[in-house]
């Protein structure tokens, strides 16, 4: 399931993996209709991986893995 971030603060794939090389606690939602759930990155279980898009816009989509020494990832 692709999740969403914000398309007004993460206008583009740089800026979104900037901001997590930096540290920054990125907000995901994720619309699941069977489990949905809104959280941080920081709070990924480690080993996760993620895909995230800027709906409604979808111009891009970003892998994020919570690695398990805690660090992130981000393709």
């Amino acid at each position: 399931m692709v999740m969403i971030v914000s398309p007004e603060k993460y206008r583009n794939k740089t800026i979104l993996k900037e901001a997590i090389k930096k540290g920054e606690n990125v907000l995901v939602e994720d619309p699941s209709i069977f489990n949905p759930r809104v959280f941080m990155i920081k709070e990924m279980r480690l080993g996760e991986v993620i895909t995230v898009t800027n709906h409604p816009k979808r111009s891009y989509f970003v892998k994020i893995q919570r690695k398990v020494d805690g660090t992130f990832k981000v393709e």
